[in-house]
């Protein structure tokens, strides 16, 4: 199985967060892939420019790349997947990801309830 991590999971898989339940991390060590999206860096960058977190996006990046975890490139068609879809989401990088998670043969983990309406396949990590 391949995983996509919402950006939260990425930040508690990476900070070992208790959020992140003991299942989940086991299917995270088995996963074939693990994923994270440059979505997913782009908003922890838009975050911690404005003070939210105190998590560098370039330090985050190293060690996701250090624990094995691959970076998906953004591309056009999940960008334009995500613009599509008809669904009601207000946070663009969950319909980003979710999108990317689509196109990419991904699983996605991620703790938001309304993306599984969008009928993809959410892990929830808790």
């Amino acid at each position: 199985m391949k995983i996509l991590l919402d950006t939260h999971c990425l930040i508690w898989a990476l900070t070992d967060a208790p959020a992140l339940n003991k299942r989940a991390r086991a299917m995270i060590a088995r996963a074939e892939m693990v994923g994270f999206s440059e979505a997913s860096v782009w908003e922890i960058g838009l975050k911690w420019r404005k003070g939210k977190i105190d998590l560098q996006p370039r330090r985050l990046v190293e060690q996701a790349l250090r624990d094995g975890f691959r970076m998906l490139a953004l591309s056009i068609e999940p960008i334009l997947l995500s613009c599509e879809l008809r669904q009601s989401h207000g946070d663009p990088f969950d319909r980003l990801l979710y999108a990317q998670a689509k196109h990419s043969g991904f699983r996605l983990m991620s703790i938001d309830r309304k993306l599984s309406e969008f009928g993809a396949q959410v892990i929830s990590p808790r």
